[in-house]
C-alpha cells in the first residue's frame, strides 16, 4: 500500500493513502521524510516467519524451566 507525506507537523509525519485514508507516524522513523515523499507500507513474510519462530523458541523453554536452571561455573 503506498501514500505520500502530505505534511509534517511538529515532528509527526501525515500521511495520506489513495483512498483518502490518513495516517499519522513520527517523521523519525521515515528516512529522508518530507512533503511530496511516496511511502510504502508492506509486510514481510520472511521476517514474520522469523519472529514467530523465535518466539515459539522463546515459549518452549520457558515452559521447560529452561529460564530456572542454574548455569554451571567452569
Amino acid at each position: 500500500m503506498m501514500g505520500v507525506i502530505d505534511r509534517i507537523e511538529e515532528g509527526i509525519a501525515v500521511i495520506e493513502f489513495d483512498d483518502g485514508f490518513l495516517m499519522e507516524l513520527p517523521a523519525k522513523y521515515i528516512p529522508g521524510a518530507r512533503e511530496g515523499v511516496v511511502v510504502e507500507v508492506r509486510v514481510d513474510e520472511k521476517e514474520t516467519g522469523r519472529r514467530r519462530n523465535d518466539i515459539a523458541k522463546l515459549q518452549q523453554d520457558l515452559l521447560a524451566g529452561k529460564h530456572l536452571k542454574k548455569k554451571k561455573k567452569n
